[in-house]
């Protein structure tokens, strides 16, 4: 089955980045380099296209208790809220982690990954009773604005006050793109193209992925170029670079969030990977009995951070040892870019899973010292 394309791929292509197959996507890895469009992020703003996120809106009666029975975490159910929560199968094993929105009375946006979105929209179906589905993801973009000064580029292009779209949050905004005539409301606000209007309006979130502050924008495709170019051009002064996959993995690392399919595939419980915090014990959701048998027994393996003390840099598959014994396994890891030195998630044993334990990290066959922390990593 040959991989799908979000509205951007010719403009990606075009624009010399390096394309690679991602969770059934053809997705930009990366333009400049990893490290320069990390440094960017952190230090301005970077233009992700995430358009491959599972975008599926569910609504009708009872779509408030079915998306509360989906989910481990509790949803609110006023509007223009978010939730980042686990989806689990019976057995408490992670399908997914997913974001939740509520967009109005009983009607719900869920933000999927991209590699599960099939098993996601199938596993919903068979809960759904009297709910609507619809996968809406080719209908629309996701384009993540991150950085500190990303509420600055994105204000140039609509008057809407960002301020009042406080962390998980979300709102209908009005944006302006290049075409028509200069809203009054953006003048002075920075360099922004010759003319522009707005079209109408583009839900937005602030949840974010990099630990940056930063929105996703959720256009309709066909104003995929537009809104680009939009924001690339009214961050040009803030530094504002298109950022591939490559910087997206190494800030998420850094910041100790998980990548579907790497950090958890699918045999894994929100236990295991050290998310209990998603956890609502209060509230009925599906897998929950088995959690619960899972916690009571105890002895599980936790997915910690670690962070090398010598050179070397871990990689996925890498060996934990203690004392020449395996005691884990790295999911993810990478030479950070902010701190410059080894750092990996990865599975351990339940007793050497404490912070500022030391163990060894296998790279290439060289043991390299490591300390167990509990990320973030900064």
């Amino acid at each position: 089955m040959p991989a799908l394309r979000t509205p951007l791929f010719d403009w990606h292509a075009s624009h010399g980045a390096r394309i690679v197959e991602f969770g059934g996507w053809e997705m930009p890895l990366l333009y400049a380099g990893i490290v320069e469009e990390h440094l960017a992020v952190r230090r301005g703003a970077g233009l992700f296209d995430v358009s491959h996120m599972g975008k599926l809106v569910l609504e009708g009666p009872g779509a408030t208790a079915l998306v509360n029975r989906l989910s481990t975490n509790d949803v609110p159910s006023a509007a223009g809220r978010a939730r980042y929560t686990h989806l689990l199968d019976e057995a408490a094993h992670i399908l997914d982690d997913v974001i939740f929105t509520a967009l109005g009375l009983e009607r719900y946006l869920c933000v999927c990954n991209a590699g599960p979105r099939p098993r996601v929209v199938a596993w919903i179906r068979e809960h759904l009773g009297s709910v609507r589905l619809a996968d809406r993801t080719p209908e629309f973009l996701c384009l993540a604005l991150q950085g500190p000064r990303a509420a600055e580029v994105l204000g140039r292009l609509t008057p809407h006050d960002l301020g009042s779209v406080r962390p998980f949050r979300a709102a209908a905004i009005e944006m302006a793109l290049p075409g028509h005539g200069v809203p009054p409301e953006t003048e002075g606000r920075g360099p922004s193209p010759a003319s522009l209007s707005p079209p109408g309006t583009v839900l937005v979130t602030r949840t974010g992925y990099t630990g940056e502050d930063g929105f996703e924008l959720l256009p309709p495709s066909a104003l995929a170029v537009p809104v680009w170019e939009a924001l690339l051009a009214a961050g040009e002064d803030a530094g504002i670079v298109p950022v591939g996959l490559g910087a997206r993995d190494t800030l998420r690392l850094e910041k100790g969030y998980l990548l579907s399919g790497t950090d958890f595939t699918g045999a894994e419980t929100s236990l295991e990977t050290n998310s209990e915090w998603l956890v609502k014990w209060d509230h009925d959701f599906i897998g929950r009995e088995a959690l619960r048998a899972q916690k009571d027994r105890g002895g599980y393996r936790r997915l910690m951070g670690l962070r090398l003390l010598e050179r070397g840099i871990p990689r996925h598959g890498c060996r934990v040892l203690e004392a020449g014994r395996e005691v884990g396994t790295v999911t993810s890891g990478t030479m950070s870019p902010s701190l410059k030195v080894g750092i990996a998630l990865g599975y351990l044993e339940e007793r050497v899973s404490s912070p500022r334990t030391r163990v060894e990290v296998d790279v290439r066959g060289e043991p390299r010292r490591t300390e167990v922390v509990k990320p973030p990593f900064l």
